[in-house]
C-alpha cells in the first residue's frame, strides 16, 4: 500500500473508532478494490468483515467475498450489525434498491458519499471520476453523483434518518467534499416486522 493512501486510511480510522464500539459484523457493499475494508479488518480483527459486489475487481482478497446482482444479497434480515456503502451509491444504477438492501441486512448503514463543488463543470466532473476510477483500475461505467438535496431525498425515501455526519478530510486534487454518514431506521426493523405481523 502506498504511503499516501496508508495516511488517509489511518486518518479514518481515527474518525470512525467511536462507530466500530460494539460492533461485531460488518458487511461492505460495493467493496470494489476492497482496500480500505481490509485495513479496517487488520485492525479490527475481531470484527466479521464480509464483502460483496457486483462483480470482482478486488485488489486485496483475504476476506470472505461474494458476487451478487446488485439486488439481493443472500444474506438474512438483520444479519450484521452494520452495512458499509463506501462512495459505492453513485456507481449504482439504482441506488434505492441497494440502499434499501444495506438497511435490510443491518439496522446501522455506514454511507461514505462526495460532493461536488458547484463550480465544477459537469463534464469536467465526469471525467475527473473516470479518470480516478482507472488510476484505480476500476472498471465502472456509471456515475451518478449527488448533491445534498438528492442524497438526504434518498435517506429520507428509503426511510433512513442520520443519526450522525461528519465531513471526511480529502487530499486529492479534485473540488469535492467527502462525508460520513450514520443512518439508523425511522422505525426499527423489528417493530416493523411486528407492525406487519
Amino acid at each position: 500500500m502506498d504511503h499516501f493512501l496508508h495516511e488517509s486510511l489511518s486518518e479514518l480510522m481515527d474518525l470512525f473508532k467511536s462507530s466500530l464500539k460494539n460492533v461485531d459484523s460488518v458487511i461492505d457493499i460495493g467493496t470494489g478494490t476492497s482496500i480500505p475494508v481490509h485495513f479496517f479488518a487488520d485492525q479490527y480483527p475481531d470484527i466479521e468483515f464480509v464483502t460483496v459486489d457486483i462483480t470482482d475487481l478486488r485488489l486485496r482478497k483475504e476476506l470472505s467475498f461474494i458476487i451478487y446482482d446488485g439486488k439481493t444479497i443472500p444474506f438474512r434480515d438483520q444479519e450484521f450489525d452494520v452495512s458499509v456503502l463506501n462512495e459505492t451509491l453513485h456507481h449504482c444504477e439504482n441506488p434505492e434498491t441497494v440502499l434499501r438492501e444495506a438497511s435490510r441486512l443491518a439496522e446501522t448503514v455506514f454511507v461514505v458519499e462526495h460532493f461536488v463543488d458547484h463550480e465544477v463543470d459537469s463534464e469536467k466532473n465526469i471525467e475527473e471520476e473516470f479518470s480516478s476510477l482507472k488510476a484505480l483500475n476500476l472498471d465502472c461505467d456509471i456515475y451518478k453523483p449527488f448533491d445534498e438535496e438528492s442524497l438526504f431525498k434518498l435517506f429520507r425515501e428509503t426511510g433512513l434518518v442520520i443519526k450522525d455526519r461528519f465531513e471526511i478530510p480529502y487530499h486529492g486534487n479534485r473540488k469535492i467534499k467527502k462525508y460520513f454518514f450514520k443512518l439508523t431506521r425511522k422505525i426499527s426493523y423489528a417493530d416493523r416486522v411486528r407492525i406487519m405481523l
